[in-house]
């Protein structure tokens, strides 16, 4: 009996670590991947709060899980908010009403209120689905996917990347700063942490040069339309790899692939190293088909 007790002791302790052994786990799987060296000229593609399609839940593990298991490549994107008892969880919103059939706001509701509360498809049908813990979210991925944190602004960005240090996580994330304040201390904090930072022109890329901030492990979040492609070549001179979005009113997500699918081509050409997509997988076979 006391052997067998040892032994689920043992078991026990294992777990986390056994838990985090996925392809991330290592700094130099999450460089490698950044690096594009493999596929040069196809885009890595980030699924905009995970990549649901019109009957499913965002920032969800029924979605991260759907799109894992197709898209094993994708980068999940997810919005972490804290509730009024200060636990992590994801929505997009604060206000409740869009993604789930509660009413109100995140940051005034207890986790105990909100566990309760089903999510809506992006359509608007209620379903089963709960919001999930953070800590959920890091222990289901285990190190396999690369995790973009959108930390919205007013969430504890400490108590965020503690979680993430304890799942043993910090090199299968990035976290996208809304300030170069909050990137300073991130990079002061976690020196080898990937964080993300918004850029208009490449005058910011070399303000940032100038006021002494580290250019490793950082990523462009580039402004949506097109730009000319001077502006990938200077941050890829600088080893920086761009993210581009495609969703939203006017965006190419927003238009049937038949239009939309030049549009793709062209960021991907002018230097576009990431696409940030609401529907990654058909962006995915896209580039499958001609490249």
């Amino acid at each position: 009996m006391l052997r067998s007790l040892l032994f689920l002791n043992l078991l026990f302790l294992t777990v986390p670590v056994l838990a985090q052994s996925g392809r991330f786990s290592r700094p130099e799987a999450i460089q490698s991947f950044f690096s594009r060296k493999a596929n040069p000229n196809k885009p890595l593609l980030l699924a905009h709060r995970g990549g649901p399609d019109p009957d499913e839940t965002e920032n969800s593990l029924q979605t991260f899980t759907q799109t894992y298991r197709q898209l094993p490549e994708a980068i999940l994107e997810m919005d972490v908010r804290m509730t009024a008892d200060s636990v992590l969880t994801l929505l997009h919103d604060d206000e409740l009403e869009r993604t789930t059939t509660g009413t109100g706001s995140l940051k005034a509701k207890t986790w105990k209120e909100l566990s309760q509360l089903p999510l809506r498809t992006l359509a608007g049908k209620p379903t089963r689905q709960k919001m999930p813990l953070f800590e959920a979210v890091l222990r289901w991925n285990a190190n396999r996917a690369v995790l973009a944190l959108d930390v919205k602004p007013g969430v504890d960005l400490t108590r965020v990347l503690r979680m993430v240090e304890r799942h043993r996580a910090l090199n299968s994330v990035f976290v996208i700063c809304y300030t170069v304040d909050d990137a300073r201390k991130l990079r002061q904090q976690y020196p080898a942490l990937w964080l993300a930072l918004g850029f208009t022109t490449t005058a910011d890329l070399e303000k940032l040069r100038q006021a002494g901030f580290p250019l490793k492990n950082l990523i462009a979040l580039a402004p949506r339309q097109l730009q000319p492609g001077e502006f990938y070549e200077a941050f890829r001179r600088a080893g920086i790899p761009v993210s581009v979005g495609t969703y939203g009113a006017g965006n190419p997500d927003e238009q049937p692939m038949t239009t939309a699918e030049a549009l793709y081509r062209q960021y991907a050409r002018q230097g576009a190293d990431i696409l940030t997509t609401d529907r990654p997988l058909a962006v995915a076979a896209l580039f499958e088909e001609k490249n």
